[in-house]
């Protein structure tokens, strides 16, 4: 009896929603995962292209990666058990190679784009040009699977780090764009968990 009971639970299935869907709960925490991963990136640059790394400051930014990461992953664990719905396979493949072509896209411009600065001489602009792509990386996905807080990110990310451009050449400008890259990523990552812990706190 109890060997049913727990092999009911490791097959059950959630709502028949896309709120509760078993592939929307695992597809949220690893965009957090990523959000989070490619924020600390731009954080840890903010601190190294300023020239302001110092250990205190590089702990915090530590310390706050492992939570933003940490978290999530725990999460994508407890939900190892749910089974993937026909509708979340269905889903997946109907997105599938748009997916794939919107991160081919943004993968290229970022390479293309870092060579042709490096090129000319212009690395302090590094910053703004990459955040303006992954910025309107954004916009697709927010669309690919129906989430309109990637709108948010991809137009908060592209239009902040171009207003970095006001401040004069230098250290500043390089913190603010590194920092809004991060910070952006940052916000949607905890978002994303915030998601997470209503949705969870509904099962």
């Amino acid at each position: 009896m109890n060997a049913n009971n727990e092999e009911m639970e490791m097959t059950r299935t959630l709502p028949a929603t896309s709120h509760f869907s078993a592939g929307r709960l695992r597809g949220r925490m690893i965009g957090s995962v990523v959000c989070s991963t490619f924020g600390a990136v731009w954080m840890y640059q903010a601190l190294y292209y300023g020239y302001i790394a110092t250990p205190v400051r590089l702990t915090v930014i530590s310390v706050l990666t492992m939570v933003l990461i940490i978290w999530p992953v725990i999460q994508l664990c407890s939900y190892s058990h749910l089974k993937k719905t026909d509708a979340d396979r269905a889903f997946w493949a109907s997105i599938a190679r748009p997916y794939w072509i919107n991160f081919a896209i943004e993968w290229v411009l970022c390479a293309v784009v870092v060579n042709w600065l490096v090129h000319i001489h212009r690395f302090g602009l590094i910053p703004h040009f990459l955040g303006v792509i992954i910025g309107l990386h954004f916009l697709p996905l927010g669309k690919l699977f129906r989430q309109p807080l990637y709108y948010a990110t991809g137009v908060v990310m592209a239009v902040g780090v171009l207003a970095t451009l006001a401040i004069p050449a230098g250290h500043m400008r390089n913190i603010a764009a590194c920092g809004i890259d991060g910070l952006v990523l940052w916000a949607t990552a905890a978002v994303l968990l915030g998601q997470d812990w209503l949705s969870s706190n509904e099962l």
